[in-house]
């Protein structure tokens, strides 16, 4: 075996686990997807090929995985600020996860939970609405987070008939 190739080899696996070391404990911290670790390795200056390598090593290792992470994230993200499709699904691409996996997390989450429902959520905590303008207010809110027309329209026309 030639010893400049075993050296190389050896640099290069050093490097590689510092990579991977670094991708772990971003991990530990908290949870990430794939496209977060790739940007964070970048960021940090690693090599595209590295990249690569610890980004499937963390694959393999079940440390990555963008459908769990967009599941957790809807679950967590419902539960704790109700809102409609549109503002998850927004919230789901700016992760980094791939559209296909933000339609797959959207369709199961709102099988959990309806749109409606969570539309109501909100209404109840801006309390008893008295005016026309307050009803504008919620009307504004629920399409801030995401919420669209129709369900909307749904949760806001009974209090404008208790407001008659």
């Amino acid at each position: 075996m030639n010893p400049e190739t075993n050296d190389a080899s050896r640099i290069t696996g050093v490097e590689q686990d510092r990579w991977l070391q670094l991708a772990v404990r971003a991990l530990a911290r908290r949870d990430r997807t794939t496209a977060q670790i790739e940007r964070l390795l970048a960021a940090k200056g690693a090599p595209p090929t590295q990249v690569r390598t610890v980004v499937r090593r963390l694959t393999s290792l079940k440390y990555l995985d963008d459908a769990a992470f967009a599941s957790r994230w809807a679950d967590r993200r419902l539960l704790r600020m109700p809102m409609g499709r549109a503002r998850l699904q927004e919230e789901l691409l700016a992760t980094g996860c791939s559209k296909s996996i933000v339609q797959a997390t959207l369709r199961a989450s709102y099988r959990k939970v309806s749109e409606r429902d969570l539309a109501m959520q909100v209404v109840a905590t801006a309390g008893k609405i008295t005016s026309p303008r307050m009803l504008g207010r919620v009307a504004r809110l629920l399409s801030q987070r995401g919420f669209g027309e129709d369900t909307i329209e749904t949760v806001i026309s009974p209090l404008m008939r208790e407001g008659s």
